[in-house]
């Protein structure tokens, strides 16, 4: 009997492994097993015919001002940059509701959810100067950068650009093999900028 213990145990173990196994693989089942596609990440800045325009108007059930004044800061910051105006606007939407005062826990701050420490670094380096991560235009001016160089670094796949503006660039890998809370952000993203595309936003 006991030389049958070892002979269990190992069944036991590749019963387990099985179902970690399954476990995973559920995991990548449904809308996540993919990465999200159909959004062009970059634009040529000179092509602004397609994009609709973001001037106030004076329909009385509009957006409410400030609402549509950060969604042109937006916009003009991804045009800038060369980043699509949709892609800005749905990053910034899920990172704070474009709510310029907003800190998170971790520290991050403004519109686009950026760390000081980054701003320290990424400002000079990106932007030639210094910001304040508090000034609505600085924050979404850097935010639109960092999410530019990240294209620029992983050739314009979306998901690690968008990771390694979630996570940093330890956290990118490819999409079967990247972390769950990564990949639910970069469809959140993606979601949220297809919102804009389709004229669902909030502004």
């Amino acid at each position: 009997m006991r030389a049958g213990l070892p002979l269990l145990a190992l069944a036991c173990c590749a019963v387990l492994m099985a179902q970690g196994c399954a476990q995973d693989t559920t995991s990548l089942q449904g809308p996540e097993a993919k990465p999200p596609t159909g959004l062009q990440p970059q634009v040529d800045a000179s092509s602004t015919e397609n994009w609709p325009s973001t001037d106030p108007n004076s329909d009385p059930n509009a957006p409410q001002l400030q609402m549509m004044i950060t969604r042109s800061m937006l916009y003009a910051a991804a045009l800038k940059h060369g980043v699509n105006p949709y892609l800005v606007m749905g990053l910034a939407w899920h990172e704070s509701g474009w709510q310029p005062s907003v800190v998170s826990s971790a520290g991050a701050v403004g519109i686009m959810q950026v760390m000081p420490a980054t701003a320290a670094g990424d400002g000079p380096a990106l932007l030639n100067r210094t910001v304040n991560l508090y000034d609505p235009g600085d924050n979404i001016d850097l935010g639109t950068a960092i999410l530019k160089n990240n294209l620029n670094r992983y050739n314009n796949d979306l998901a690690k650009a968008l990771t390694a503006y979630y996570a940093g660039g330890s956290a990118v890998a490819e999409w079967a093999n990247l972390r769950a809370d990564c990949r639910r952000y970069v469809w959140a993203v993606y979601n949220a900028a297809m919102m804009f595309k389709e004229g669902k936003g909030p502004a």
